[in-house]
C-alpha cells in the first residue's frame, strides 16, 4: 500500500537473471496503468510487489490439493479415452492427447 510500481528490464548474468532498475522509468500512470521509458531493448516488466512476498500456508494447500485433483480427473479422462474404443473418432483421439500432454 502506498507503494509505486518499478518499471524494470531483465538482465541476465551467465545462466542466472535478474531484474534490473537502471535504463527504465516511469513516466506516468495512475492506479490502473502506468507508462515506462526504457534506453534500451530488452524484456521488461512493471514490479508491483516491491517488497519480499510471503506464501501463506492456505496458498500452498489450495495449489497443492488442486494439482492433486486435476491430475486424478486427468488420468481417469485418458483412461476412459483409451477404454471407449467403441466411441473412437478423430475428436476422440484429439482429447485423449491433449489430456495426455496436460498431465505430463
Amino acid at each position: 500500500a502506498g507503494e509505486e510500481p518499478l518499471c524494470v528490464s531483465w538482465h541476465m548474468v551467465g545462466t542466472r537473471g535478474y531484474w534490473n532498475l537502471s535504463g527504465c522509468t516511469r513516466v506516468g500512470g495512475d492506479n490502473l496503468h502506468s507508462t515506462c521509458a526504457c534506453t534500451h531493448f530488452s524484456t521488461f516488466s512493471i514490479l508491483m510487489a516491491t517488497y519480499p512476498v510471503t506464501e501463506s500456508f492456505a496458498l500452498m494447500v489450495v495449489t497443492y490439493v488442486g494439482l492433486s485433483v486435476s491430475l486424478v480427473c486427468l488420468f481417469l479422462a485418458i483412461v476412459t479415452f483409451l477404454l471407449c474404443r467403441s466411441l473412437w473418432s478423430v475428436s476422440i483421439s484429439l482429447h485423449l492427447q491433449l489430456s495426455i500432454c496436460l498431465f505430463a
